[in-house]
């Protein structure tokens, strides 16, 4: 049984690249069975065995990565007292290093908009109840506009960080993003 696992692992882990690779010169709306099969050097029947088509796949790998992702994010302690955000940013800034050709496909070139929104709920439900009672006023409002103004700018460099080669280090840019967050552009230069 287990050799069958790793041979299930390795076939979906050889069409996971093959479709990434697929992905970074055209939409997954063009990309066909025929063609993954062919990128992947595996036959139909072998690709059926494990999905229905090419969106059940994208769909299914996106749902792994969101597990993972969640539970790194939710393994973090989040303190009502004071905006830490480093050890988090740190491992947002690994995690995204690490599945790098995945992320640039989705969240640079194909901009799937739904997978963004589930990351940015689940990060907007881990920090909402502990950070919001740090404003002095219960303004959830107030909240949520600067909560909107530092996720997507943070998703912004975040796409700038992957499209220029992830050059910095993942300490790098979580020391960057959070010198930004908690203290504006004003810290950027100190």
């Amino acid at each position: 049984m287990a050799n069958k696992d790793r041979r299930i692992r390795k076939t979906q882990e050889i069409l996971k690249k093959s479709l990434i690779k697929l992905m970074k010169d055209k939409s997954v709306n063009s990309i066909t069975v025929k063609e993954l099969c062919e990128e992947a050097d595996i036959n139909r029947g072998t690709f059926y065995l494990h999905y229905k088509d090419v969106f059940h796949m994208l769909e299914e790998i996106e749902k792994e990565l969101f597990e993972e992702f969640k539970d790194m994010i939710l393994s973090h302690e989040i303190s009502p007292n004071k905006i830490e955000t480093k050890p988090i940013l740190k491992d947002i800034f690994t995690y995204i290093a690490q599945n790098s050709d995945f992320c640039m496909v989705v969240l640079c070139k194909s901009g799937d908009m739904d997978f963004i929104k589930k990351i940015v709920s689940l990060i907007y439900d881990k920090g909402y109840s502990s950070w919001s009672s740090i404003f002095k006023k219960n303004d959830k409002a107030l909240f949520d506009k600067y909560y909107s103004f530092i996720l997507y700018g943070a998703i912004g460099l975040i796409d700038y960080w992957l499209k220029n080669g992830l050059n910095e280090s993942p300490e790098y840019m979580a020391t960057l993003t959070e010198k930004i967050i908690l203290n504006g552009l004003k810290s950027v230069n100190s």
